[in-house]
């Protein structure tokens, strides 16, 4: 396999978890927003839930393009990873057949 290949796929996973975290950051920021308020009325008159409701969702609409892109970006990973695997049972097969001669008499 290709060293850049399996570098580029941990970048990958890396990514994926940093967005996991970032997902779950905003979502306990909003919670924490919204629970501070006894009527829900008053939800719709602060300006700064509304400014944070807004980031989210520009944030979240980021973060889910950059999966979108690591998810195509691991699919033709793991295909150029396919290719290799007919090879790699082929040399098994070759190597064990020459270590079987070997003991031949």
């Amino acid at each position: 396999e290709l060293p850049e290949q399996q570098t580029r796929r941990n970048e990958i996973l890396r990514e994926n978890a940093e967005a996991a975290t970032e997902l779950a950051e905003i979502e306990r920021n909003i919670l924490a927003s919204l629970q501070k308020y006894e009527k829900i009325e008053e939800i719709l008159y602060d300006e700064s839930l509304i400014e944070v409701l807004a980031s989210a969702k520009k944030k979240s609409a980021e973060i889910k393009q950059r999966l979108q892109e690591s998810e195509i970006t691991e699919k033709e990973i793991n295909l150029k990873r396919e290719n290799y695997r007919a090879i790699a049972k082929r040399a098994s097969l070759l190597f064990f057949s020459v270590m079987d001669i070997s003991q031949i008499d």
